[in-house]
């Protein structure tokens, strides 16, 4: 098997781990016997439980990004577009809140420049603000920032009984409309 195989084979086993389990539970011997691979190899590309953890993290967040930016090319009426990029946010982090502190702590922590990490989704809710004439007088990217803070306090608020989709509904609703016009 090629070496960058073997490579995204751990990281696929660790994301899978990682979301299933609290960074403290998980041990590397779990990764590795999901990865079909030794403990010793898991070693081999990731030196620490924290550098491994770290690399998932980072492909998820990747994965994520092109998600988002999927959704902002979508010719649809900004409402749907901006509906289906919380809703792809918003399904990532439903059953792994967890991740989400995590994702706001490595995101001060900044690892080489603190916004990289949000940067692509901001630039595509930036760009179909822009697509569609909202938003503006300087400070778009704060309008961006605004729906993706609501995405986040819906991942971090939302009742057991809540569905991702009517979620993702209302916080689009509460975006464009306000709170008095949601309701």
């Amino acid at each position: 098997m090629a070496k960058d195989q073997k490579r995204e084979r751990i990281l696929a086993a660790a994301t899978a781990v990682f979301a299933e389990h609290d960074f403290h539970q998980v041990q590397v011997s779990h990764v590795a016997t999901r990865a079909g691979v030794g403990k010793g190899t898991v070693y081999l590309y990731f030196p620490s439980k924290d550098d491994l953890h770290q690399a998932a993290l980072e492909a998820s967040l990747q994965r994520l990004g092109q998600d988002v930016e999927q959704a902002a090319g979508a010719e649809a009426p900004a409402e749907a577009v901006l509906r289906e990029i919380v809703l792809r946010i918003i399904k990532f982090f439903w059953k792994r809140q967890h991740l989400m502190t995590l994702v706001q702590r490595y995101e001060r922590r900044g690892s080489r420049n603190p916004r990289d990490r949000r940067h692509r989704a901001l630039k595509a809710v930036d760009a179909v603000l822009a697509r569609h004439g909202l938003g503006g007088n300087g400070v778009r990217h704060l309008d961006a920032a605004f729906l993706l803070g609501l995405s986040r306090a819906a991942i971090l608020e939302h009742s057991a009984s809540d569905k991702p989709e009517a979620v993702a509904q209302h916080v689009v609703d509460v975006y464009l409309h306000g709170v008095a016009r949601s309701a």
